[in-house]
């Protein structure tokens, strides 16, 4: 979990460079290339992408208002600490769309929806036992999609999907796959859903998700303090109330006036 050097270049192929500096970025921070409390400074990043500071700016607020990164007034971007209460909001956020969805899942999938979530999930266990957890991000990610697109409900695959892409990554590195015993409920919660689901018991499914979530957040609360976690946890001083910062200046340039970004041409 090393930080990548950070005058690396990175090559843009995507199709705009504001979506292909979020997506890099996005990727950078899940993977803990850029671990919690990196500062994003935006004159580094525009060299880096080889681009003009605007772009950058636009991809620091999507990335701010995915959580992953903090715009303080003055100061610029950082990356956000991780903590315990964040990833519990998150679960229970993707847990209140997608649990009301799998009676709609059960009812609607197919044998052959059934058969290729289930090559998904075998592979996810050999994921597992090989501890390649960028593989079972991966293949998660596509499992949960092709899961959900079932219901042909498409607003809330596209929200759960950018709760997983954008803001989760991260927490599962850290918090499950360092450890075989979070790792396997993980896996126990996949693999349970998908065989409820498969029974025609939704019920049952939601069950094994809320019994194993609440598993997991006990034995992530147990080892807050384990030298694997404590670094991605926000330091003390970084928790104490501040004062008030001064509001933002009016008019198109207001919010990156208060976060000290010039607005210049670019």
């Amino acid at each position: 979990m090393q930080p990548a050097h950070r005058g690396q270049p990175v090559s843009l192929n995507l199709r705009t460079y504001k979506v292909a500096i979020y997506e890099t970025l996005t990727r950078m921070i899940g993977e803990l290339e850029l671990p919690p409390g990196s500062r994003l400074v935006e004159t580094e990043l525009a060299a880096r992408f080889n681009v003009s500071k605007t772009p950058v700016r636009e991809a620091l607020l999507l990335l701010e208002s995915d959580g992953v990164v903090k715009l303080e007034p003055y100061q610029g971007a950082t990356v956000s600490w991780l903590s315990v209460q964040e990833y519990e909001e998150l679960m229970f956020i993707q847990d209140a769309l997608e649990q009301p969805a799998l009676p709609r899942v059960a009812e609607r999938i197919s044998r052959r929806d059934l058969d290729a979530i289930g090559r998904l999930v075998e592979r996810m266990k050999r994921r597992r036992r090989d501890h390649d957890s960028h593989g079972f991000f991966e293949d998660g990610a596509v499992m949960h999609e092709r899961l959900f697109a079932v219901a042909a409900l498409p607003r809330l695959v596209h929200v759960v999907m950018s709760l997983i892409l954008h803001s989760t990554r991260r927490y599962e590195r850290v918090f499950m796959h360092q450890f075989d015993d979070t790792w396997d409920v993980e896996m126990g919660i996949i693999t349970g859903r998908f065989e409820n689901i498969a029974a025609g018991d939704p019920e049952a499914a939601a069950a094994r998700v809320r019994e194993g979530r609440a598993a997991m957040l006990g034995l992530i609360r147990e080892r807050l303090d384990d030298p694997r976690i404590a670094p991605y946890l926000a330091p003390p001083e970084e928790i104490r109330p501040r004062r008030a910062s001064r509001a933002p200046v009016a008019g198109r340039r207001g919010r990156w006036a208060a976060v000290g970004v010039s607005g210049g041409n670019d």
